[in-house]
């Protein structure tokens, strides 16, 4: 048995007068910040519809005061799974089905592709479920859930170009990756409270640089020594840069605090922020280095200019694009291997020594003049 057949699609006129959309992009931080665009581009296909986010509870608060997104559908996805089998859960569980359900949706779109995902884009009720077709999506088995799999296009190498192909099949309007940017909103109140830290922090910076040294994958992470010596060497062209350090976990700090005592002059550590707090506050630094992570593409979407540096995955799947961002991957033959978690690839300190800290700060440079 395959997956279930395909629905017939509306035509590109009927999709324009959709009512209500439902995006269904549940986790993790890096993703939900490289789907953003799809609110862009639906607000521009169908203007008189109104689109929901479903989102695990954890990182709702990025899509909150988004104008695009009428109504952000948090939904406690790691909670129920630490709990998984028991009556409250099952109870919360099926509540949240049935308030999807209300939701009375058009269409949906799954542009997570896994089975998590797939369940909840079938739960809503919407008619069109639109998804990955099964070559593309994380987990093959999200096919069972979805009834519109749009063919992919061996050009989308980006993930975004991915996942605006499958938001933008019903409606027959072109679309530019480079023209559709996400939104995370700061409000006044955050703006102001993230520059009295910044200069607090570091008095009279200028320019301002942020670095978030720490990743998921031992394979994506470079020395501290590596980022110390990007921050020297920009120094020596703008003597009064002030460099501000984020991190979220306390192995993270302790790598902060190693690329500070390295590092030496005006370096400073964030304190433990929230996504839209730090999210202002890389915004007011206006330029960012650091690995594949997910504070990398936050501060991409907050405006901030970056420098990043890919190992194990691909800069060309998920580096952030424009003229304000420039990438370098490792030069090995076996880069963007694709080794995640904590293991360790044979040749790792071969990897990391062939990324030059001075040729990043040197394109970070060329983004500051």
């Amino acid at each position: 048995m395959g997956p279930p057949p395909l629905a017939t699609g509306p035509a590109a006129g009927e999709a324009a007068a959709f009512r209500r959309l439902l995006i269904v992009k549940l986790s993790a931080l890096g993703d939900i910040l490289h789907a953003l665009p799809a609110v862009t581009y639906l607000r521009r296909a169908a203007p008189s519809a109104e689109i929901h986010w479903a989102v695990d509870t954890r990182f709702a608060e990025l899509l909150s005061g988004n104008p695009g997104i009428a109504r952000v559908v948090p939904l406690p996805i790691k909670d129920w799974k630490g709990r998984a089998g028991t009556v409250a859960t099952w109870r919360e569980a099926k509540g949240a089905a049935s308030g999807l359900r209300r939701g009375r949706y058009d269409a949906a779109f799954d542009i997570q592709g896994n089975i998590k995902s797939g369940v909840v884009t079938y739960l809503s009720g919407a008619p069109l479920r639109y998804g990955f077709p099964r070559d593309v999506a994380r987990e093959r088995q999200n096919a069972w859930f979805t009834n519109r799999r749009p063919n992919s296009s061996s050009s989308d190498r980006h993930v975004t170009q991915k996942i605006l192909r499958l938001v933008s099949s019903p409606f027959g309007v072109p679309f530019s990756m480079e023209d559709l940017p996400g939104e995370v909103v700061n409000t006044a109140g955050e703006t102001a409270e993230a520059g009295r830290l910044l200069e607090e922090l570091l008095p009279g910076s200028s320019p301002r640089l942020a670095i978030h040294p720490g990743t998921t994958w031992n394979t994506k992470r470079m020395d501290p020594a590596f980022w110390a010596e990007s921050v020297r060497a920009l120094r020596e062209s703008f003597p009064s840069m002030g460099t501000y350090l984020s991190w979220g976990t306390e192995r993270e700090r302790e790598e902060c605090i190693a690329v500070r005592d390295i590092a030496g002059g005006r370096v400073a550590l964030l304190p433990r922020m929230g996504y839209k707090a730090l999210a202002a506050a890389y915004r007011g630094c206006g330029h960012m280095i650091g690995p594949d992570t997910g504070p990398l593409h936050l501060a991409a979407v907050a405006g901030a200019k970056t420098v990043s540096v890919f190992r194990g995955s691909d800069g060309g799947y998920a580096a952030p694009v424009g003229p304000g961002h420039r990438y370098f991957q490792a030069p090995l033959p076996c880069t963007a291997c694709q080794i995640k978690g904590d293991k360790v690839c044979p040749r790792d300190e071969e990897c990391r020594r062939s990324l030059s800290a001075r040729a990043v700060a040197e394109a970070m440079a060329g983004l500051i003049l």
